[in-house]
């Protein structure tokens, strides 16, 4: 068995790996790298559809459409058929995550030249090991081009941009509007960003739910190494981010999933076991408790409270500067982004006070809303005419994809974050 182990976390750390590929325990992948690429094709917590993955793509010669997601954690790609859907798809662990889990560590280590050029060339070397695989996808004359969305650091770290501003207060970006580049002799071009932290995946996944064109109320949440929220509507949206560590992606417990970290909670506080501060009952203070296969320990806890409370002052006050306060009737929908909201149970997370209980009937799983939101992009640039001359569109993408308007908050320097951020640790 883990002999087993071994060999496929050494497929999703080395080569190309497809859903095809791994073996699903139920609708789970055995090794998941949370990319949401399976939540793009159904949702377990939800039967509303966000949008219609396989609408056409217009032609535009032989050129065929892929969409990349380079996150923090993961790297995540898509070839479409004509029909506009997943004719294939590619997923592996961002090579970078061997210089810290998360995007300030990756900043500290681009101080160093070389290894700024170690992690440019390394996520390059395996989005062209995907455009590799999906060259044996293409018929005769035909050729691919891309739309990528990433966080502001990864776009940077990928452009061979310097990330020190984006690292320090008051922390600048540069570097925010759309990018045209060359991957593998694939032409790419790149979703533009909102802040340091506050990027293209998010501009792309509030392209995919529409957010600039509605007028339902919408708080998306993208729940991965980093916490984006953003809630708004074509009148007005608020973002912000917030540090939610590797709680939320398998970082505690060796490796257990968030989604499946919070349902072992929401168990524990059903039967009395784990108090509303986060304490296990006295039997179990010492060691932990075995539930469902997996010990939960209050290190374990303690690492899924602190993330919870940041994403919580995180929500609230995104809902006080709305003017709402905590009026979540006036929410419309939740979308829950990526591959922790898709496993998420909502019940689970009202249970422990991670989403308030009037939001649950209105939460939908995502899916991979960067993916999605890159795939929407690029119809519209198929339909135009205007791969390869975004600079046409340039001064256009920002209103079409909602970025202009939309403020971001800095959380660290809010008056409220500090009390609102120890009030969401309890597990109520």
């Amino acid at each position: 068995m883990q002999r087993s182990w071994r060999r496929l976390i050494t497929i999703m750390m080395q080569r190309e790996t497809s859903l095809s590929e791994l073996p699903f325990r139920g609708t789970k992948c055995q090794v998941c790298t949370g990319c949401g690429r399976c939540a793009g094709r159904y949702s377990v917590v939800s039967a509303q559809r966000l949008w219609d993955e396989k609408l056409p793509i217009p032609r535009a010669g032989h050129v065929r459409l892929v969409t990349a997601d380079v996150g923090t954690t993961t790297i995540a790609m898509q070839l479409y058929d004509w029909d506009g859907g997943v004719e294939t798809d590619f997923a592996c662990v961002n090579p970078q995550v061997r210089f810290g889990a998360d995007v300030l560590s990756r900043i500290r280590a681009a101080e160093d030249m070389s290894a700024a050029e170690l992690m440019r060339r390394e996520v390059t070397e395996k989005l062209e090991i995907g455009l590799e695989a999906f060259r044996m996808h293409l018929g005769p004359g035909e050729t691919m081009r891309m739309v990528l969305a990433g966080n502001t650091v990864m776009i940077y770290l990928l452009l061979g941009f310097d990330p020190a501003g984006l690292g320090s207060a008051p922390f600048t970006a540069g570097h925010l509007e759309a990018a045209e580049t060359q991957i593998g002799g694939v032409d790419c071009v790149t979703f533009p960003g909102l802040s340091a932290f506050v990027g293209g995946d998010i501009a792309a996944g509030m392209y995919a739910c529409e957010m600039a064109e509605r007028e339902e109320l919408t708080l998306l949440i993208d729940l991965g190494t980093n916490g984006e929220m953003v809630l708004g509507n074509r009148n007005r949206r608020i973002a912000c981010s917030t540090a939610a560590g590797p709680a939320f992606e398998g970082g505690v417990n060796r490796g257990v999933w968030g989604a499946d970290m919070i349902h072992l909670l929401a168990r524990l506080r059903q039967e009395h076991i784990l108090d509303e501060t986060g304490l296990l009952s006295d039997e179990y203070f010492e060691d932990g408790i075995l539930i469902e296969s997996v010990r939960v320990t209050q290190e374990s806890i303690r690492a899924i409270q602190l993330a919870k409370g940041a994403i919580g002052a995180g929500i609230r006050i995104l809902m006080r500067e709305y003017g709402l306060e905590e009026d979540w009737q006036a929410v419309d929908r939740v979308v829950l982004a990526g591959g922790f909201g898709y496993y998420l149970r909502p019940q689970d997370a009202a249970v422990i006070g991670l989403l308030p209980p009037a939001l649950v009937p209105k939460t939908a799983a995502g899916g991979n809303t960067a993916l999605a939101g890159a795939l929407r992009l690029g119809r519209l640039l198929w339909a135009q005419d205007a791969f390869g001359d975004t600079q046409k569109y340039r001064k256009e993408l920002p209103r079409i994809l909602g970025v202009s308007g939309t403020e971001v908050l800095n959380l660290a320097e809010h008056p409220d974050f500090q009390d609102l951020y120890i009030r969401n640790m309890y597990l109520e």
